[in-house]
């Protein structure tokens, strides 16, 4: 039987690597979004509020660690506590969550996105 640390461990240091993915992507979501929006607004307006925007970003950092230290407490509930039985399945539900909170991350540069196409459309 492996201790219950040994799970805790294993996430843990997989959380740097997790933080920088998703930083490096937020970064290039909130280029789009500047960019996209500053052709949708007038010159001089801001698409978004850049105080908001900061705000936003470090809560959603916060939301995607909150989220992450889930997937050793879900292990954890999932064992017993004898992390033997999950250990297997570590690597799997961590991509799982890496590819959720990716796709989550880039939505609304896709959102953005989808929106200055359907307004240069409409507006030819």
């Amino acid at each position: 039987m492996k201790r219950p640390w040994d799970a805790i461990q294993w996430w843990e240091v997989r959380r740097i690597p997790f933080n920088l993915v998703l930083a490096a992507l937020g970064i290039v979501t909130v280029l789009v979004i500047e960019v996209v929006g500053s052709a949708l607004v007038k010159p001089g307006n801001d698409a978004v509020e850049p105080a908001l925007l900061f705000v936003g970003v470090v809560l959603y950092g916060l939301g995607a660690n909150m989220a992450y230290t889930l997937g050793w407490i879900s292990e954890l509930l999932w064992s017993a506590g004898d992390t033997n039985k999950t250990e297997a399945l570590r690597g799997r539900v961590f991509l799982i969550g890496l590819l959720g909170s990716l796709i989550v991350t880039v939505f609304p540069a896709v959102l953005a996105s989808v929106i200055w196409v359907g307004v240069r459309l409409t507006h030819r």
